[in-house]
């Protein structure tokens, strides 16, 4: 197989394929959504599968072969062990002075076992790489003290160092402060950082997924990806990522966003939309759409007031609020302007604000 695709998948613990009630497995999803995408993408396409027993590596291998994927479809299964497997793989591209294409890496192991910090470090210090790595806090807050050193090395490996055990003698919720650690050690190896949970009916906490990139659009998509998941019969995901701050998709979510946007801005005069927008896309679970909903509430309820002219001359549309670029910008000049008073949200009855204007509105609109 030919490594020079525009974009791979890689599946690190890639499984059979098909489990024996039928249901399809990662490789199987993953295969048969991108056949049927809307994009119809031209470019190549690859999907490197990567099974440590040989038995589900043949049978995930006859299941891909079933599926008669598109000549742009370069699919290979790999018998071996996730990193040593990746880990020869980039070493081997290392050696002749190749980068990595584009990635999006699954992760998601049986356990907490074989998923070394080194090696999601590797891959991320290419930037056009992205995370998705399931987190089995529970079963890491339970093996921390396993006699076997083994164990408490797998553990060690998957965060880098040993800060892990530093929770032994907490008096708090040890789980949750694993899960915050490990969101803070990708944080130093990537920009966007998300974590979301899986709950059952019972609002238990199932497992972690988090999510890790370099690159906005990226964050963006996968946020907008997470926001469609329709809940899961008797699990439902939410947003973890500010553990002062859960956000359950599709859950009312008006009231929280409000409070942050008025909690990050009333201290500020004429704040571009572009910036709020920017603020929404990059730091928090929300999407530009949900910004704008809050915004048309909060501008009906008479807690902003909103610039009538736009950066372009032209007249505003009521209820809309567009963050315009400016030429050469990478983030353009619109703003909101408030000059409002906002008698809620923890905030006196007196307090002013002002954000949210337009770059071009006169002083005293």
């Amino acid at each position: 197989m030919s490594w020079k695709p525009r974009v791979v998948f890689l599946d690190g613990f890639a499984g059979p394929g098909r489990y024996e009630g039928g249901e399809p497995g990662s490789p199987i999803i993953a295969l048969e959504s991108a056949k049927t995408h809307k994009a119809k993408l031209s470019e190549e396409l690859a999907f490197l599968f990567i099974e440590e027993r040989k038995d589900r590596a043949n049978y995930l291998s006859k299941e891909i072969e079933a599926l008669k994927c598109p000549d742009s479809f370069k699919t290979k299964v790999e018998c071996g062990e996730f990193a040593p497997t990746l880990t020869a793989i980039l070493d081997k591209l290392a050696e002749s002075d190749h980068k990595l294409a584009p990635t999006f890496a699954m992760i998601d192991p049986f356990g907490f076992a074989g998923i070394p910090f080194e090696l999601m470090k590797r891959l991320l210090d290419n930037p056009n790489c992205e995370l998705f790595v399931s987190f089995m806090v529970d079963s890491i807050n339970r093996w921390l003290e396993h006699p076997d050193p083994a164990i408490p090395g797998h553990i060690r490996d998957a965060f880098g160092n040993d800060e892990p055990f530093a929770v032994l003698g907490s008096n708090g919720d040890r789980a949750a402060e694993l899960t915050e650690l490990y969101r803070k050690r990708l944080g130093t190896i990537a920009r966007f950082v998300r974590s979301f949970e899986l709950r059952d009916k019972n609002d238990r906490v199932v497992y972690h997924l988090f999510f890790a990139s370099k690159n906005r659009l990226g964050h963006l998509k996968m946020k907008e990806a997470m926001w469609k998941v329709d809940p899961l019969g008797d699990f439902s995901f939410s947003d973890a990522t500010n553990p002062d701050q859960q956000v359950f998709f599709k859950r009312a979510y008006e009231d929280t966003l409000k409070a942050d946007l008025v909690r990050q801005f009333d201290k500020m005069a004429d704040v571009l939309i572009e910036r709020v927008e920017r603020y929404v896309e990059d730091d928090t679970a929300f999407l530009p759409k949900h910004m704008r909903e809050v915004l048309k509430v909060l501008e009906s309820e008479g807690r902003v007031c909103v610039a009538e002219v736009k950066s372009d001359g032209n007249k505003r549309k009521k209820n809309t609020y567009p963050a315009d670029r400016a030429s050469g910008e990478e983030s353009g000049p619109s703003r909101i302007a408030n000059a409002c008073e906002i008698k809620s949200l923890n905030h006196p009855p007196s307090t002013r604000v002002h954000w949210i204007a337009n770059a071009s509105a006169p002083k005293d609109w």
